[in-house]
């Protein structure tokens, strides 16, 4: 009996280990494709090979006839067949599917679940109205969310064309291939988008126009673009381990030091002007700007130079300038010429208007005072673009000293009260404090007050108002304000004001005479004792033009707040 017994025992207990060792083994084999996938999806960056391999070994893994990877194009709702086995119909694999799209079908299920959908008998699936999956040939299949960081990136799918009811295993072994392959598709991307943006930027230097070149601390050449090589004559093979020094006139060298220097102290040089030397020996001119490279940890390893080439717009700016030379000559000395025959004409006109040339006529008066005032009118024109040409050769120096501009503003006032007079004008001179006194030119003032009391009475209306207004502006600054009731300046017209030769464009009305040029000149007097010039206005609310010159002699002197 009990050797009957043995021989069962033994024979039950090998049974009893089965379903265990099956469980190992299946569990073995999972870990084995898990490990696979793996290994798949992590040896390459190329998005093609690793799409194409994970799908080959998933299929081989899991022993089914078919499949295809559907993956979401950047930027768009579209999912595009990216990878396919055992299915040939180019009408199907070309298929673009949105998962936009207001039909519910598989992909918008899918995006939505972020879970597998399972199909064991495609013809029996309600979700299946176009019969494409089962004109393919598959009859059951499985969609897997490709997904990475919790985000769809698309849906890979395994078919049969045999009735095939999928495991639970198989569903998790596909749920797992499809986040391993989510993870390398999401890398490969980043990899690819890092790697265009690397070439571009590559590119970008390579055929900039300017000379873009990069050296160790030593100076040493370690990049050098095509730029470089049109500008400096160096190809990029002669260039790159030499010296910078080779760029650098011989009475330059210690210009390298300098350079490193400066940078490692401010962090960039730019706009340097310096001159180089070419390959054949030609000097040219150059704009120079340095910049650190620095290390992982943040140490200076080497400089990037760019330099732009300004040979010919260095020769250009000096050609300009005798240009404007001569032209400031020729102004000066034309100028010069007309106050001679113009002085004579004004001085006949003067004795003739006095009576010494025997007595005149109504009409005789009248033709002689026109012509003294268009003598007078001429005069000042030219003394306008003598004072300017003056101006532009730098040979207007400043006589300052110590003056009453009350008493100064008193005095244009009543120069130019005729003329105000006459338009009905009232015109004003106004200040708390009477011994207001300013360190500048009296001749340069009184030009800048003549100009903006004179435009304020040309441009008010008779019955208007006019005032002249000296204050202190602060401890160091006196303001003088000239303010009018006229017709006021639009903002556009207000940015250009001070401009040379600009005048007010007054629709409608006639022209003011002028040559465009008071203001011009006014402001650069005013900026030459170290003060400012503004103007405020309103339209159909008068303008006020104010400046500023200092109260004393300056010594350092900071600009007065507008």
């Amino acid at each position: 009996m009990s050797r009957s017994t043995r021989p069962q025992s033994a024979r039950e207990k090998p049974s009893s280990n089965l379903p265990a060792r099956a469980q190992l083994v299946a569990q073995t084999r999972h870990l084995s494709a898990l490990l696979t996938i793996a290994e798949t999806t992590t040896q390459s960056l190329d998005t093609e090979k690793v799409l194409n391999d994970t799908l080959d070994k998933s299929l081989e893994i899991l022993r089914f006839d078919a499949g295809f990877l559907r993956i979401l194009e950047p930027g768009t709702s579209n999912l595009v067949v990216r990878a396919a086995r055992g299915l040939n119909a180019p009408e199907y694999l070309s298929r673009v599917v949105s998962i936009d799209s207001e039909r519910r079908n598989v992909a918008t299920i899918i995006f939505e679940t972020r879970e597998p959908h399972i199909s064991s008998d495609i013809r029996k699936d309600p979700v299946f109205k176009n019969r494409t999956m089962e004109q393919a040939g598959l009859i059951s299949a499985v969609w897997v969310p490709v997904m990475s960081k919790n985000r769809v990136l698309g849906v890979m799918v395994i078919g049969s064309r045999k009735l095939h009811k999928f495991l639970k295993k198989e569903i998790s072994l596909l749920k797992a291939f499809g986040s391993q392959l989510g993870m390398a598709l999401e890398h490969a991307q980043l990899y690819d988008e890092v790697a265009k943006g690397k070439a571009y930027i590559e590119d970008l230097v390579e055929n900039a126009g300017d000379a873009i070149l990069s050296t160790n601390l030593e100076d040493r050449i370690l990049t050098w673009n095509r730029g470089a090589e049109v500008i400096f004559g160096y190809s990029k093979d002669e260039a790159i381990g030499q010296s910078l020094a080779i760029l650098l006139p011989p009475d330059r060298m210690r210009e390298l030091e300098e350079v490193r220097n400066k940078v490692q102290l401010t962090g960039i040089i730019r706009n340097l002007e310096v001159r180089r030397k070419r390959k054949d020996g030609v000097m040219i001119d150059v704009a120079l700007a340095v910049s650190p490279i620095n290390d992982k940890v943040g140490n200076v390893s080497g400089f990037l130079h760019l330099a732009r080439d300004i040979t010919e717009k260095k020769r250009y700016e000096q050609r300009l300038r005798e240009l404007d030379r001569m032209k400031s000559d020729f102004v000066s000395n034309v100028s010069h010429e007309l106050r001679t025959p113009l002085t004579a004409i004004k001085g006949s006109a003067d004795n003739m208007l006095d009576g010494i040339t025997g007595p005149l006529n109504e009409k005789q008066t009248r033709y002689l005072t026109r012509m003294k005032s268009n003598a007078d009118r001429l005069t000042r024109l030219i003394n306008n673009v003598l004072d300017l040409s003056r101006i532009e050769a730098g040979k207007i120096d400043l006589k300052s000293a110590y003056l009453s501009l009350v008493t100064l503003a008193q005095e244009v006032a009543e120069s130019i009260r005729p003329v105000a007079t006459e338009k009905l004008i009232s015109l004003e001179v106004a200040s708390p404090d009477i011994g207001v006194t300013a360190w500048a030119d009296r001749d340069k003032i009184t030009q800048v007050l003549m100009n903006l009391v004179g435009n304020a009475v040309k441009f008010t209306p008779p019955h208007g108002k006019v005032t002249v207004a000296v204050n202190r502006n602060g401890d160091q600054w006196t303001q003088i304000s000239v303010t009018d009731t006229g017709p006021g300046i639009a903002p556009e017209e207000a940015e250009k004001i001070f401009d040379r030769f600009y005048q007010i464009d007054q629709t409608g009305k006639q022209k003011a005479r002028g040559t465009g040029l008071g203001l011009a000149i006014s402001k650069v007097l005013v900026e030459m004792h170290g003060g400012k010039i503004w103007l405020e206005s309103a339209i159909g609310g008068g303008s006020t033009f104010s400046f500023t010159v200092p109260a004393q002699q300056p010594l350092q002197i900071e600009m007065p707040a507008q």
